[in-house]
Order: C-alpha cells, then structure tokens, then sequence
C-alpha cells in the first residue's frame, strides 16, 4: 500500500474515532441525566414545542395555585355570611321568645349583640383584603360601630364604605366570577330592620318592658319576620359560595388533570429514551473498537511487511 494512501486510511480512521468519542461521549450525557439535552438547543426543531408545553404548564399550575387559596377564601367567606344569617335568626327567636312569655325588658341586649356579630361578619378579612368591600384593599365596608350610628345615619354612605366595583376572579373560561356581593347590597335591609327595633325600644323609653302592649307586640312580630327574612338573604348568600367553591375545586381537577398531561408531554419531549440510548451506545462501542482496531493496523503499516 502506498505512502498517501496509506496516510489518507489513517485521517480518515482519525475523524471517525474523533466522531464517534464525540457522539459516545453525547449518549453517555443522555445516560447520566436521562434528558435528551442539557440546554433547549440540543433540542434543535423541538425546543419550541418544549417551550410551549413548557409555558403552558407554568400558567395551568399558577391558575390552580390562585384557585387553591381561593379555596380557602370561600371557607371564611361562607362562615362569615353564616355568622350574620345566624345572628338575625337568633334576635327574631329572642323577640319571639320575649313575645310569648310577655316581658321585652331583654330585647335591646340581644339587640346590641346582634348588631356587633354583624359588623364584624361583614367587615371580616382575607389575607388582608375585606371579603365585601368590592375591589379595594384596607378596612371593612361597614364603617358604623354602634346602634347610635346606625340611628344617626342619613343615608348608606354614612354605614358603607366600599369600592364602585366588586372583586371579581377570571378563570380564562366563560365570564369573570364575581366573587361577592358588597355588603351594602346585602345588609342594607339587614340594617333597615335593626335601626327599626332600634328605635322602636328608644320609643319605650330604652327598654321595651313587661308586659308587652298589643301594638308593640305586633311590631316586634313583623320584626323578627323581617330578620327571618334577611337571614335567609344570607344563607342564599352563603349557598352561592358554596357552589363557587364546588366550581373552583372543579376548575383546580382539570387544571391538574392538563398539568399531569403536559408534563407527560414534556418528558417525551425532553427524556430520553434510555433503552434506546443503550442500544446506540452499544452500536457505537463496536464502532470505535473496529476504528481503532482500523487506526492501530494503519498506524502499523510498512514497507517490510510486504517484502
């Protein structure tokens, strides 16, 4: 075999032990992290599917995160709404009470107890942000404390104080969810009916008392049908969280249910596929071996040999 020849067999022996370490040195990579590629350009045409699965599952796993502490909001929304439906029922079955055995000497306690449950159900917090105030942050909607506010009040500004619009949650499918009614929309008959009691006991002097008259018995009766009334308002209240809870614990199953899929997605995008790694790297070890085997014969080659 002559000399350039000889020498061009070589090189060419070179560039394939060269090539093949290279892709050896690739899949033994692949092995080792089980990933098709350390970075998004090793995934040449792919990276933007990868990208995309990628981006996709960010946003249904941040969706699910807000859903998962709405969750919790709703939880404290449904027990606060619960909180002024049970005070309401309580002062009508106290007036009732009262009513039967006679004696309204203990109306206006139950009165002012009520009234505290009230406001502070209504302006109850979540992470900070009042739950019926609308869309603003800081303090409650209800800026009256006392029944003497309420009484002095000329209007609903002088009891609320909350934002023009309601919070409202945007699932991305459907409509944005109004998350609750403000508590002006929901206790301004509430009030209504405890600023009447209220002045109906102030008309008695601060006490209603024993016995009851027939006309005052017939205003405490329409009273507590009244706070009958209003406590159902929130307990239909209280219901509708309750079914917002059920849509968003709904919406969170889905929202996992893509995630799960596009992780899948992304794993047969980015993992390799090690049974057919190794089926490579054992392809490609009787490759180098017959090179260098190649490369060592050439390398051994001279004249004497073929004397």
């Amino acid at each position: 075999m002559s000399g350039p020849v000889t020498l061009r067999f070589i090189s060419q022996a070179q560039v394939d032990i060269r090539r093949i370490t290279r892709e050896l040195s690739d899949l033994q990579a692949k092995m080792a992290s089980g990933r098709e590629a350390e970075d998004l350009q090793g995934f040449g045409g792919a990276s933007s599917r990868l990208l995309n699965a990628q981006s996709l599952r960010a946003n249904a796993d941040a969706r699910a995160s807000v859903i998962n502490q709405l969750q919790a909001r709703f939880g404290v929304q449904g027990a606060a709404l619960g909180q002024v439906a049970h005070a309401s029922r309580l002062l009508a079955q106290s007036i009732r009470e009262a009513i039967s055995a006679n004696d309204g000497r203990g109306i206006a306690i139950e009165l002012d107890l009520s009234f505290a449950s009230v406001v502070s159900a209504l302006n109850e917090t979540w992470n900070g942000q009042p739950l019926f105030a609308g869309e603003r942050q800081g303090q409650g909607p209800v800026k009256i404390s006392t029944l003497q506010q309420l009484q002095a009040a000329a209007g609903p500004d002088d009891i609320f104080d909350e934002a023009a619009r309601h919070q409202v949650l945007d699932l991305g499918v459907g409509a944005p969810i109004v998350l609750s009614a403000k508590a002006s929309e929901l206790s301004q008959g509430l009030f209504d009916t405890l600023r009447g009691l209220k002045g109906l006991i102030d008309g008695a002097g601060g006490q209603i008392g024993q016995p009851i008259s027939a006309d005052t018995r017939t205003a405490l009766q329409n009273i507590a049908a009244q706070l009958d009334a209003e406590a159902s308002r929130f307990n239909t209240e209280e219901g509708r969280a309750g079914q917002l809870y059920k849509r968003l614990e709904t919406e969170q199953v889905r929202l996992q249910e893509r995630s799960n899929l596009l992780i899948k997605e992304i794993g047969d995008q980015a993992d390799a596929d090690i049974a057919m790694v190794s089926i490579q790297l054992s392809a490609l070890l009787v490759q180098y071996e017959a090179a260098a085997k190649t490369f060592a014969d050439l390398s051994q080659l001279s004249l004497l040999k073929y004397l």
